[in-house]
């Protein structure tokens, strides 16, 4: 399927090429802030209903993301 995409930003679309029906187009009511106070998970749902545990505590899991955020600010 061939796509033409029309617009820029929020307000880009993509349409078929053959038929011009839209098929793809954004949603304002799906966009997060882009700053959030404060994010707080609850991983109790997923160790109840699947038997889910973290295993990797939460000071390495903080040194991934920060390596992480290093490298792609050098392009890494």
């Amino acid at each position: 399927m061939s796509l033409e995409f029309l617009g820029e930003g929020a307000e880009e679309k993509a349409f078929c090429a053959d038929s011009g029906r839209c098929l793809i187009e954004i949603d304002l009511r799906y966009f997060r802030p882009t700053e959030v106070d404060r994010l707080l998970g609850d991983a109790s749902k997923a160790k109840a209903e699947l038997g889910w545990e973290a295993k990797t505590p939460l000071r390495e899991l903080v040194r991934e993301m920060v390596h992480a955020d290093i490298a792609g600010i050098r392009g890494c």
